[in-house]
């Protein structure tokens, strides 16, 4: 059961991390907001809707990749015979801190972004699950 948290908890760390790389990754194709828009809602809000198709697509990929090294990171440290739980749990909280992040934090993202954004966390944290050997079902356990 240790493990599993544990595994939890860095297949977060590592997601987070891989996740932040990536919206760094952003600046590449698209000016980051300056001070000042950031604490104007509407200038930012105005400023999301505005950036380039490529820069969701970057941050899609980003969100991709690091919910697979989540997921990885999860089964491997939790051990690969306890099943897709870690990775699942992983994926789920990603989605739902995506969805604060795209309705509350930093609204205004077009609806296609959105919904691709949204679509990469569970089903990468699961390809990082099955790539690290982890079974789709958690092993019975034999007392």
């Amino acid at each position: 059961m240790m493990r599993k948290i544990a595994g939890t908890i860095l297949g977060l760390i590592a997601a987070f991390v891989t996740i932040f790389l990536a919206q760094m990754a952003m600046t590449l194709v698209a000016t980051p907001p300056t001070p000042e828009m950031m604490r104007d809602q509407d200038a930012m809000r105005n400023f999301v809707a505005n950036l380039p198709a490529v820069a969701y697509l970057v941050l899609a990929a980003g969100y991709a990749v690091g919910s697979f090294i989540g997921g990885f990171v999860a089964t491997k440290v939790a051990g690969a015979a306890d099943g897709f739980l870690p990775a699942l749990v992983i994926g789920v909280l990603l989605t739902v801190m995506g969805v604060l992040n795209f309705f509350f934090a930093v609204p205004g993202s077009p609806i296609w972004a959105i919904i691709l954004c949204l679509a990469m966390y569970i089903p990468f944290a699961l390809i990082g699950n099955r790539v690290a050997g982890g079974s789709p079902t958690a092993e019975p356990v034999v007392a």
